[in-house]
């Protein structure tokens, strides 16, 4: 089945013959005419009932139009959106776990970008682990980053094996503490964990709290011990309750140097965290195109920089 023949029943559905779908498309009546034949013949049904008023659709015949229709007109829009884009222009999506390192990393990279000259269309999803496999699995995204616990490294493994993902891993480290600079624990260089317990948690709102300490800090949390906790839905959002919340604070993964110019804000170690995280970067299989590669080895050493640092 080619699109023309889907552009020929429209055109001899809208115009009511072959005569009029023949002259809307500059083509030769007979054309349509064994075209239409040759359709209906390899699909099994008939489209058109042949009467002395014209071309009707048969009941299948309209669902046919139907769905042709639709068809037709995504391979337009397809065809529009790529024959019209300049011969340099980058269209790249990439789904992430939140991370302030790989939000930087990226921004760089986007850099590199502007430095050659590139007109560009970027996409950044700041998500869940589970929505970035979903996303690079379906192919909505290019590029991936998911975070993961070493110790369930080969369940999601086995998950990146399903959807024909291939994994580079980006980093591994233990969750540390961000604070204010003027923060009571500041002074510490390893926050005692019975201390920060009593402090106001920031976390953000989507995350199962218990199921994220267990997985991410350590596996004997103890949940039932009384919190205080903050939920927020954006990064901008807990990086300003960071800032107004007294003595608030958050577990996060590395975090970019240039995030602390001005003063405001320290990481601190806290051994309580024993968990090894691993970010791993995914993407599908055998096809890594040159934009991709250049991406992963930008975010593989940016990491490495934030971790030496």
């Amino acid at each position: 089945m080619k699109l023309q023949h889907l552009e020929y029943v429209i055109a001899i559905a809208q115009e009511g013959s072959i005569t009029g779908a023949a002259k809307k498309l500059y083509q030769a009546q007979p054309n349509i005419s064994i075209a239409l034949k040759e359709l209906e013949s390899k699909i099994g049904i008939q489209i058109f009932w042949r009467t002395q008023n014209g071309m009707l659709l048969t009941p299948e015949g309209e669902d046919f139009f139907m769905r042709a229709k639709k068809i037709v007109a995504e391979m337009h829009a397809l065809e529009s959106e790529y024959s019209n884009r300049p011969d340099n222009r980058v269209v790249f999506k990439v789904a992430a776990t939140r991370s302030s390192y790989v939000t930087a990393a990226i921004g760089q990279w986007i850099n590199k970008l502007n430095s050659e000259s590139r007109t560009y269309s970027f996409h950044f999803l700041e998500t869940n682990t589970h929505k970035v496999i979903e996303e690079v699995g379906s192919g909505k995204a290019d590029l991936g980053v998911i975070r993961v616990a070493s110790n369930q490294t080969e369940l999601y493994r086995n998950q990146l094996e399903q959807k024909k993902l291939e994994e580079t891993l980006l980093t591994e480290f233990p969750m540390k503490i961000l604070m204010s600079s003027s923060h009571p624990l500041a002074v510490y260089d390893d926050i005692p964990f019975e201390l920060i317990r009593d402090y106001t948690e920031i976390i953000h709102g989507d995350e199962d709290l218990n199921i994220f300490r267990k997985t991410f800090i350590n596996p004997d949390f103890d949940t039932e011990y009384p919190t205080k906790q903050v939920y927020v839905y954006d990064r901008g959002s807990k990086m300003s309750f960071l800032e107004t919340i007294k003595n608030s604070y958050m577990w996060v993964s590395p975090v970019p140097k240039q995030a602390f110019s001005d003063g405001k804000m320290t990481v601190r170690k806290c051994s309580y965290a024993c968990v090894p995280n691993r970010d791993i970067i995914i993407y599908k299989k055998n096809t890594p195109s040159g934009l991709i590669k250049s991406c992963i080895s930008y975010l593989v050493q940016y990491a490495k920089e934030v971790l030496t640092d």
